[in-house]
């Protein structure tokens, strides 16, 4: 007669105990959890509390005249122009040509664009991109290199 624990000849036993390092594991992960909920929970940081820290510091620049990080002064149209030359040949150079011809990208030396030539028009191009091939650049791109290639490709 076959043993209890025997089904098809595959004999196998019950564990009593897990193994070894799955309790350690496990026991592991249950304090650093316990450690890190204490952290947030008692250590005092708040997104609100940042968010208003934030926002006193602001209000306290503009107060005393100063221009808070991020913004930046009116610069003059050829410094843009400039910074905006170096921007095309180091990204768009590529796709539209080193002298803004085409190539894979459209021509920028035309009068008038798919998407239209104004300022707003070709930021929007250059930050959210276009269907069938212009990336978006809004991640990879500050406002102020944005407002350099607009200024360069509209003195093209």
């Amino acid at each position: 007669m076959a043993e209890k624990n025997d089904f098809d000849g595959i004999g196998y036993r019950i564990e009593k105990k897990s193994p070894g390092i799955f309790r350690l594991l496990f026991w592991g992960l249950v304090a650093w959890g316990v450690a890190f909920i204490a952290y947030y929970l008692f250590g005092g940081w708040s997104s609100e509390g940042e968010f208003e820290q934030k926002k006193k510091a602001k209000q306290e620049t503009v107060a005393k005249g100063v221009a808070p990080a991020g913004v930046h002064k009116e610069g003059k149209k050829e410094d843009y122009i400039a910074m905006g030359k170096a921007e095309y040949a180091a990204r768009c150079a590529v796709c539209h040509g080193p002298e803004a011809k085409g190539g894979i990208g459209p021509d920028l030396t035309r009068k008038e664009y798919k998407y239209g030539r104004s300022e707003q028009a070709i930021t929007a191009s250059i930050s959210e991109g276009r269907p069938d091939g212009m990336p978006p650049f809004k991640n990879e791109l500050s406002h102020e290199k944005i407002e350099g290639l607009v200024a360069y490709i509209l003195s093209l």
